[in-house]
C-alpha cells in the first residue's frame, strides 16, 4: 500500500489562532458598554432631577423677591404720606397714616451714663498694682458675673475683662499724654423710667479697689412733646407718637416745630414696576414648567405637581383681590394693572381706563391701603402665598425639594452599585482574556516546537511562525 506524500506548505500542528486577530480591549469595552445601559439611564434620570431642583431654587428666589417688593409697599404704600421738610432737632422716617401736621418740641435728648477713674496709672500694659475686684450695678441690678478681678492685672486686661463680662457697657483705656485712665460707658442711653435716680443706670458697687471713679455724664432720658403729649424715652428713637412715623432725635433746642405730612406719589411708578417685574418673573418660570416648549423637550425636564397649578391660581388671584373699603382703589386692576394672555401683568395697557398715575392721584389713601391693609392687603396676601410655598416645615417647594433630593440620592446609590459592578466586570473580563491569551501563546509555542521537530526529522526546513 502506497503512502501519500506529506505536504510541506505549512505547519502540521496548530493551536487555533485565538492569539491573533482579536482586539480583546475592544471586546471588553463593548461588553461593558452594553452592560452599562441601566447605569446610563439612572445617570440621565438623576441629571433631570437636578435640573428640577435648580428650577425649584429659582422659583423660591423669585417668590422671595416678590415678597420683598410687596413688603416694601406694605411699609410705605404707593403714595407714602411723609414729612415735607427737614428739621433741626430730629429726622422723620416711615409713613404717616393720614395727611396733616404735628407739633414736635424736643427739650432733652437721651444720654448714656459715663464713668472715668480719677486715679491715673503710669502704664496701660503693666500691672496696675491693684488688689480686689471691681463690680458694677446696671439699672440697680448687681450680677455676680459682673465682678472683675483686678489683682495683678493691667488696665488693658481689666478693660478687656469688663467688656467680656459686662455686655451692657464698653470699657476702654484713655490717656492725657502722661497718665492712663479707665473709662466705662453704658451702651444704651437713658435710665429705667421707673427709677427716679439717673445714677442707678451705671454704678460701681462694693469696695473701689483704687480707681476712684467719677461720673462724667449722667444718664438722661429723652424728653419731648408731640401735639402737647409729654413723652419720656430712654432712647432717642421715638415710635408711636405719630402713627407710622419714627422720630430720631438729633438736638434739643426746646423749640416747637410744625411737621407737615403729605402724600408723595413721585416714586409710586418705580415701586409698582418693581412689584410687576417680580410677579412676572414668577409667572414666566411657572409657564416654562406647566407649558414647556415642545422644541426643547430633550432639555426641559419640567416639574410635575399640582402645587404648580395651585401657585399659578394664587398668583392670578392677586390681581382681582379686593382690599375692601369705599375708596376708588380697591384692587390692583383699579390701578390699571391688567392680566396678559401669558399670565403676566402689565401697566397701562388698557387706554380706556384711568392711567396708573391718575388712579393713584385720585385716591392716594386707597392706593396705600391696597398694600398696607392687614390680612386683606396685597402685601399680606403675598406673604401668605410665599409662606405656603417656602415655609421650612410645610412649604410645597420645600417638600418638593426634599423629594427630589431623595430621588437624586437613591439614584446615586444605584449609579454607585452599577459602577462597582461594571468595574469588577471589566477587571474580570480583562483578566480572563489575558489568561486566555497566555494559554494560546503557550500552545502556539508548543505548536512551533512540534512542527520544527517534525520537519527536522523528515529533512525539511520549517520556519517557526508566531500567531501573535
Amino acid at each position: 500500500m502506497s503512502t501519500s506524500p506529506i505536504s510541506t506548505t505549512g505547519p502540521l500542528f496548530q493551536a487555533g489562532g485565538l492569539a491573533s486577530g482579536l482586539d480583546t480591549t475592544s471586546i471588553v469595552n463593548s461588553i461593558i458598554t452594553a452592560d452599562s445601559a441601566a447605569m446610563t439611564q439612572a445617570q440621565s434620570e438623576q441629571a433631570a432631577y437636578k435640573v428640577q431642583i435648580s428650577t425649584v431654587a429659582t422659583l423660591t428666589t423669585q417668590l422671595r423677591a416678590l415678597q420683598s417688593a410687596a413688603d416694601t409697599l406694605g411699609t410705605t404704600g404707593l403714595a407714602p404720606i411723609q414729612a415735607t421738610s427737614t428739621y433741626a432737632d430730629f429726622t422723620v422716617s416711615g409713613a404717616a397714616q393720614s395727611e396733616g401736621s404735628s407739633t414736635v418740641q424736643v427739650s432733652k435728648m437721651a444720654l448714656a451714663a459715663k464713668l472715668r477713674s480719677q486715679t491715673g496709672f503710669s502704664s496701660a500694659q503693666n500691672d496696675a498694682g491693684l488688689t480686689g475686684s471691681l463690680q458694677f450695678s446696671i439699672d440697680g441690678v448687681t450680677s455676680p458675673s459682673t465682678a472683675i478681678s483686678v489683682t495683678g492685672q493691667s488696665l488693658a486686661a481689666i478693660a478687656d475683662a469688663i467688656n467680656k463680662q459686662v455686655p451692657q457697657v464698653t470699657a476702654s483705656v484713655v490717656s492725657d499724654g502722661s497718665k492712663y485712665y479707665l473709662s466705662v460707658t453704658r451702651n444704651s442711653t437713658g435710665y429705667a423710667t421707673s427709677d427716679t435716680d439717673p445714677s442707678a443706670a451705671l454704678q460701681v458697687v462694693g469696695t473701689d479697689p483704687g480707681f476712684s471713679f467719677k461720673t462724667l455724664q449722667s444718664a438722661q432720658n429723652a424728653s419731648l412733646t408731640v401735639d402737647g403729649l409729654a413723652i419720656q424715652s430712654q432712647s432717642n428713637t421715638i415710635t408711636g407718637a405719630i402713627p407710622g412715623v419714627t422720630l430720631n432725635l438729633t438736638g434739643q433746642s426746646n423749640v416747637a416745630t410744625n411737621v407737615t405730612f403729605a402724600s408723595d406719589s413721585s416714586s409710586s411708578a418705580a415701586s409698582i414696576n418693581n412689584f410687576i417685574t417680580a410677579y412676572n418673573n414668577v409667572v414666566t418660570t411657572l409657564n416654562s414648567q406647566l407649558r414647556p416648549d415642545p422644541s426643547q423637550a430633550a432639555t426641559n425636564n419640567p416639574l410635575a405637581g399640582s402645587f404648580l397649578l395651585g401657585l399659578e391660581s394664587d398668583m392670578q388671584g392677586l390681581l382681582s383681590q379686593s382690599v375692601g373699603g369705599t375708596g376708588a382703589v380697591q384692587s390692583l386692576s383699579d390701578l390699571n394693572l391688567s392680566l396678559q394672555d401669558d399670565g403676566t401683568i402689565a401697566l397701562d395697557k388698557l387706554p380706556y381706563q384711568n392711567t396708573f398715575a391718575e388712579a393713584v392721584a385720585a385716591d392716594p389713601s386707597g392706593a396705600n391701603k391696597l398694600f398696607t391693609t392687614a390680612k386683606t392687603g396685597i402685601t399680606a396676601l403675598v406673604d401668605s402665598l410665599v409662606a405656603k410655598q417656602t415655609d421650612p416645615v410645610s412649604g410645597a417647594l420645600v417638600g418638593e425639594t426634599q423629594a427630589l433630593n431623595d430621588s437624586v440620592s437613591s439614584l446615586g446609590d444605584t449609579i454607585d452599585y452599577w459602577q462597582t459592578y461594571l468595574d469588577n466586570e471589566q477587571t474580570r473580563l480583562t483578566s480572563e482574556f489575558t489568561a486566555m491569551e497566555q494559554t494560546v501563546s503557550s500552545l502556539n509555542t508548543a505548536s512551533n516546537y512540534l512542527n520544527a521537530l517534525f520537519y527536522s526529522n523528515t529533512g525539511n526546513n520549517y520556519k517557526t511562525t508566531s500567531n501573535s
